[in-house]
């Protein structure tokens, strides 16, 4: 997996270089996809980049992309790459430095290596599984805590406001229980950050697969408890791509964030 890793860190780090050149240079256009979801033509070009490089090395790799449509019955056997070209687009778009390229490969339905790179903030987390995880070459772990009263804990929202009673019901939960809250806008990076330290946890109800592929391995491999909420009514994926009402903690927290939660459904 040397070479894998090798090449996810290289055409991360090459796509994050365009889409920051794109951005100071005020060249690109938004649009909405599905009618509320902000795309840019940034996020075209990067997953253009990451593609084309990967291809380059690996010519009968697959891809999966936020930019590509993808089945809920989706079941990995070949190699794979899973891409979300801009995490955070709309802090992307508005000037924030919470972007993120993530890249994870899998085959046989496990992610085997993870790269999620901020090139705003030169901030590279990665992790190959079994091997640990690390942050522009440091290796990473969790911040340990015995109850919520310690945290701070990320979430995010959707695109789709529709289901704002839910949200807004599910934070006066969570709200008193914990020490602060950070929306960042990438769950890449919430993700990531709970496995450097920064935050003890995160939640969210509905993520992608290209969202959750790389980060999800990079906070194991950081000792953190990865897990979901619930289950139910969740898509035919496998574990490693499964965003459905998704946690991920500290150890010492995860039962009771996930009582709180589990409240809501």
């Amino acid at each position: 997996m040397d070479k894998i890793l090798i090449e996810a860190i290289r055409v991360a780090k090459l796509a994050g270089l365009k889409i920051k050149e794109i951005r100071e240079n005020d060249g690109y256009d938004e649009y909405l996809k599905k009618g509320y979801e902000l795309v840019t033509t940034a996020d075209l070009i990067s997953d253009k980049i990451i593609k084309t490089e990967i291809s380059k090395v690996f010519p009968k790799h697959k891809f999966i992309s936020e930019e590509s449509d993808i089945e809920n019955s989706l079941i990995i056997k070949e190699p794979t790459w899973i891409i979300d070209p801009i995490d955070g687009t709309v802090g992307y778009a508005n000037n924030h430095y919470q972007v993120a390229i993530s890249i994870a490969y899998a085959i046989d339905n496990i992610v085997e290596v993870g790269v999620v790179h901020n090139p705003f903030l030169d901030e590279t987390f990665y992790a190959v599984r079994g091997k640990g995880a690390f942050l522009n070459n440091h290796k990473i772990q969790i911040k340990s805590a015995n109850t919520l009263k310690q945290c701070v804990i990320g979430t995010g929202f959707p695109h789709n406001k529709e289901n704002v009673d839910y949200i807004v019901e599910t934070l006066r939960l969570v709200l008193p229980k914990i020490r602060d809250i950070r929306r960042l806008g990438s769950p890449a990076l919430d993700i990531c950050w709970v496995a450097c330290g920064r935050l003890q946890g995160f939640y969210e109800e509905k993520l992608s697969p290209w969202d959750v592929a790389a980060a999800k391995l990079i906070a194991s491999e950081a000792k953190a408890t990865v897990g979901h909420y619930s289950l139910e009514n969740s898509s035919i994926l496998p574990n490693c791509l499964n965003g459905y009402k998704v946690i991920v903690s500290s150890p010492g927290v995860f039962e009771e964030l996930k009582a709180i939660l589990i409240s809501v459904i």
